[in-house]
């Protein structure tokens, strides 16, 4: 089939595709012409049909994406300019930011602001390299990695963003002890900080989860529960896990991941008939599963503090219990795959946790700092 056969056949369908990427039925035929005029020019039109489909769509997606940068997602020096302010914390860091988005290619500088900068999704993304969205997830894994590591210059010590309602203090000199850099998730935008984390801790409250979160109305008592405010913190998690940066939630944080995921909580562990025990300022042992993160992490056995008075009740999607208590209630869920995702409902920065809490936090730096979502 001649190159003008094979445009006339398969223009109608590019054409279309091209203007749902561009947003513009003018654009797409101008970009469509352009596409053809290439492959006229110096395309595979000695080679088989298939492969020809194929580079006409690859070279009409690239145009698109060039189209995009001037056009619809503004230009890319704003977006740089917007990404540093979003990241950096001052002007020292500003430069930072800047050189290490200077260090990265084209390709994956792209990925990095339009993922984490201009707020597009996986799905968006796979429209524009016309892959599909978890080819995209992983190429801004990738480069979301690189970027990381550009940014962060070798140094040893992997950057925990922290995330907590109650006191800072314990949590941040459990982590540094580990040998982690650690920094409290501000406010304002969540992606752009994301964007050079190596893991993120999401610590306990005393504050309860609200109930409207997994779509239940409150039937016990519970302590200042502030709707806005979880459903802002949902939002962290959510972002962490679909960005696979290593995530590790305390207390709340593991009820979090798992309403994030689609579970639910016990309101009241012993007003839910869950329990007799309390479960609130207590060491007990827990016992781990074989073949989880847990049990790498623990061994079989280990002596935690506990402080709270909700739990894990119905598991969201994709998670599994990986440590119980003596009296049945889940103590830490995980997520399945590679990444280190991992709910524990007991405090592993208390004191009171002493060997098992020294090992997770070891645990985390070393997959912040090479594991799945960590540094390349």
């Amino acid at each position: 089939m001649s190159a003008e056969a094979l445009f006339e056949s398969h223009r109608g369908r590019l054409t279309r595709r091209l203007e749902r990427m561009v947003g513009s039925r003018e654009t797409a035929e101008d970009l469509s012409q352009e596409a053809f005029l290439r492959l006229w020019r110096r395309g595979p039109v000695d080679r088989p049909l298939a492969e020809q489909r194929a580079w006409l769509e690859r070279i009409a997606s690239n145009l698109a994406i060039d189209e995009l940068r001037k056009r619809r997602l503004r230009d890319h020096a704003q977006l740089e300019d917007e990404a540093v302010a979003a990241i950096a914390a001052d002007g020292t860091e500003s430069l930072a930011v800047g050189d290490a988005l200077s260090r990265l290619d084209p390709h994956r500088r792209l990925l990095v602001l339009l993922r984490f900068q201009a707020g597009l999704t996986h799905r968006e993304i796979g429209e524009l390299l016309a892959i599909t969205p978890e080819a995209a997830r992983k190429r801004v894994a990738a480069a979301r990695r690189a970027f990381a590591a550009a940014y962060h210059g070798g140094s040893d010590r992997p950057l925990i963003l922290l995330a907590t309602r109650d006191a800072r203090g314990p949590y941040v000199a459990w982590l540094e002890a580990a040998g982690a850099e650690v920094r409290p998730l501000r406010p304002g935008a969540l992606e752009p900080q994301l964007s050079i984390a190596d893991g993120v801790v999401f610590g306990g409250s005393v504050i309860d989860v609200h109930p409207a979160l997994y779509g239940e109305r409150p039937r016990v008592p519970l302590h200042t529960p502030d709707l806005a405010a979880d459903v802002r913190d949902l939002r962290v998690v959510r972002a962490a896990l679909e960005a696979s940066i290593p995530y590790l939630g305390i207390c709340s944080g593991a009820q979090l991941l798992n309403i994030a995921l689609g579970g639910t909580l016990y309101q009241d562990l012993q007003r839910d008939s869950a329990t007799r025990r309390s479960h609130w300022r207590v060491q007990h042992r827990v016992s781990t599963s074989r073949g989880s993160e847990a049990r790498r992490i623990l061994g079989p056995t280990a002596v935690v503090s506990s402080e709270h008075h909700q739990a894990v009740r119905r598991l969201g999607r994709g998670l599994r219990p990986t440590s119980g208590s003596d009296d049945s209630i889940f103590e830490s869920i995980e997520l399945g795959g590679e990444r280190f995702a991992l709910g524990l409902q007991w405090h592993p920065e208390h004191q009171e946790s002493d060997r098992a809490g020294r090992q997770v936090s070891r645990a985390l730096v070393e997959a912040a700092a090479g594991g799945d979502g960590g540094r390349p």
